[in-house]
């Protein structure tokens, strides 16, 4: 197929799921990340890849996450600039450049995730805990990640390599963050976002893998499904014990997602 005719087929693809997503009864769209800017589109009624296309002006993205308040595909490249992803076109628009940079181990999974009720974007990576105006790129150094005295992982270095909050639709009066810890390979509550404190939930009851990417899908009647893409697998959690609900290989994609954001409506 020629090439022009390809963007244009997958954008097709982009906006039609787009668009089937406004229906309530349609099943939940994600958009996930792999390689250095691939961007897939997902059902994940099916864990099948229905369209993907690289983002435009980007080498390299660290992250991406939906901004609930507004309904905009935000990342976060790897220069610090916080772009805006047009999901049709897969255009990325330059909002702010971060005013500190984060300090990222080679290899190291960085984490992008807004937190709905403030509308700031939480940026970890490592211990590493900030928190993000993405109007301005004015950041603000949070405290270092690590269990809280009381958990029984109290004195372990945590190893957070994924995280989502609850109730990520619109701009809501309360929400809470949830993370995955890949040395325990379970879901930890941050019990205080910006303290970085850190209490167990429970393991998924799978083995580790390399790759982990994780959101929590919100509808308008302020249900949350926690979905968790780890290696090969497409997966809901519980978020009272952390155990794995229910799996599906993921059909499509060409490699395994490090990050992953479900399109609500707005």
């Amino acid at each position: 197929m020629h090439p022009l005719k390809t963007a244009f087929v997958t954008a097709s693809i982009f906006a039609t799921a787009q668009l089937a997503q406004a229906d309530n009864h349609a099943a939940p769209m994600a958009i996930g990340l792999s390689g250095d800017n691939m961007l897939h589109m997902i059902n994940a009624e099916t864990a099948s890849v229905t369209g993907s296309m690289p983002v435009k002006g980007v080498d390299k993205l660290l992250g991406i996450d939906l901004r609930p308040a507004t309904g905009q595909l935000i990342g976060v490249t790897s220069t610090f600039d916080i772009v805006e992803i047009d999901p049709k076109t897969g255009e990325a628009t330059v909002i702010s450049t971060m005013d500190k940079e984060l300090p990222i181990t080679e290899g190291a999974p960085v984490i992008v995730d807004f937190n709905p009720k403030a509308n700031k974007l939480r940026f970890m990576s490592g211990t590493t805990n900030h928190r993000v105006d993405i109007e301005s790129g004015a950041v603000t150094v949070d405290g270092s990640l690590a269990f809280e005295e009381k958990d029984m992982h109290a004195g372990e270095a945590p190893a957070i390599v994924a995280a989502a909050y609850i109730n990520s639709y619109g701009q809501p009066d309360a929400t809470a963050m949830y993370d995955i810890d890949a040395t325990i390979v379970a879901l930890i509550q941050q019990t205080s976002p910006n303290d970085g404190t850190l209490a167990a939930i429970g393991k998924l009851g799978i083995e580790g893998t390399e790759a982990y990417a994780f959101d929590i899908a919100t509808d308008a009647q302020g249900n949350n499904t926690a979905w968790l893409a780890a290696g090969s697998t497409l997966n809901t959690v519980s978020l009272e014990s952390g155990k794995i609900l229910e799996s599906w290989e993921i059909k499509g994609a060409d490699a395994p997602l490090r990050d992953i954001t479900f399109m609500t409506a707005m």
